[in-house]
């Protein structure tokens, strides 16, 4: 399902989007897709980003 929703945005990222989405693409479906990229980005580096705050926690427990 689709909600509608209001952003701002600087003028120069949106004739960027523009440029990008010519005559044939709507300004929602190129944010859509640009947004779904950026999240699987930032989800594929959840584990990494795990992996140091255990190797922290870790590294700060004192050793006997």
């Amino acid at each position: 399902m689709r909600v509608r929703t209001n952003i701002i945005l600087s003028e120069d990222i949106l004739a960027k989007i523009d440029l990008i989405a010519g005559e044939k693409q709507r300004r929602s479906t190129v944010i859509e897709t640009a947004l779904r990229e950026f999240i699987e980005r930032e989800e594929s580096k959840a584990p990494l980003v795990q992996d140091i705050v255990i190797n922290d926690e870790v590294s700060a427990t004192p050793t006997r």
